[in-house]
């Protein structure tokens, strides 16, 4: 074998070489990519899953117990009950969720709910007036858990002009509902932002969950307030139908709903606009 034969097979060799390690190599680089986060995006609201190996250790180290089987009576109960405490010489105890947002998230934070993997975190962001909630939900142990980041535009934690870390905000336990407790070595800690919940509350919210439209007077919707122009008035009802189409075609893509319930709203739509 002559010289540059000899370069020749050891150029191609090392080529083979390089070629089978790629190949070995492909998949454990396909392996370590993420997959796509399902994701639900509304007019001000959001709902994402997120592996739970995403989340510090004290979520992480949690065994999960999902799906939540839970009816919409009993989510609404529980955002209905979610109170907090703002931290301040002024601060007022309020509630979490206005009866818009929870007429308006209950469906489809009770279908989300339901279809959770048993290694899935439920993260949701819900625009208010005052600023965009935050937060995750999940079960463990036979409890509920609600998780705040922010509420209404404000982080539980914020630093001062010092530079100190505090609390800005506080949840308020009600019946059948606690503080997560942890554990450290200077003893237990009271995670304030953190609600372990029983799936079946004690007690009932009483707090009207009438929309504000319903509560407007009679005099708002007088027939000399009503603009009665067809032309308006159809144009207007073509916008709300194909919004509500998408809406309904988004929920059943992300698999919020199954075929069967998006052919049975699509055609109340439908009926009712057209």
């Amino acid at each position: 074998m002559t010289l540059n034969t000899r370069k020749i097979f050891s150029s191609g060799t090392g080529l083979s070489q390089t070629v089978l390690i790629f190949i070995f190599l492909l998949p454990l680089l396909f392996a370590g990519c993420p997959a796509p986060e399902k994701r639900l995006e509304k007019e001000g609201f959001t709902l994402v899953y997120r592996p739970q190996s995403e989340f510090e250790s004290e979520i992480k180290g949690l065994r999960l117990d999902h799906p939540i089987e839970i009816s919409k009576e009993q989510v609404t109960n529980h955002l209905l009950s979610l109170h907090y405490e703002e931290l301040s010489l002024t601060g007022k105890r309020r509630y979490v969720f206005s009866p818009d947002d929870v007429l308006e998230i209950t469906p489809l934070v009770t279908k989300a709910l339901s279809r959770m993997k048993a290694d899935a975190i439920l993260y949701y962001e819900v625009d208010t007036l005052r600023g965009t909630t935050t937060g995750n939900i999940f079960r463990a142990k036979g409890k509920i858990h609600w998780r705040f980041i922010t509420i209404k535009g404000t982080d539980f934690e914020s630093s001062s002009s010092s530079g100190q870390r505090g609390s800005t905000w506080k949840l308020v336990p009600r019946g059948g509902q606690s503080f997560k407790q942890s554990k450290n070595i200077f003893g237990s800690k009271s995670h304030e932002n953190w609600i372990v919940s029983d799936l079946n509350l004690p007690t009932k919210s009483k707090r009207n969950l009438r929309p504000r439209s319903s509560r407007k007077s009679s005099r708002a919707t007088s027939p000399k307030n009503v603009n009665s122009s067809p032309t308006n008035s159809s144009s207007a009802d073509q916008d709300k139908l194909e919004k509500r189409l998408q809406f309904l075609k988004d929920l059943r893509d992300k698999e919020l709903i199954d075929d069967n319930e998006y052919e049975r709203k699509r055609k109340e739509f439908l009926d009712k606009f057209l």
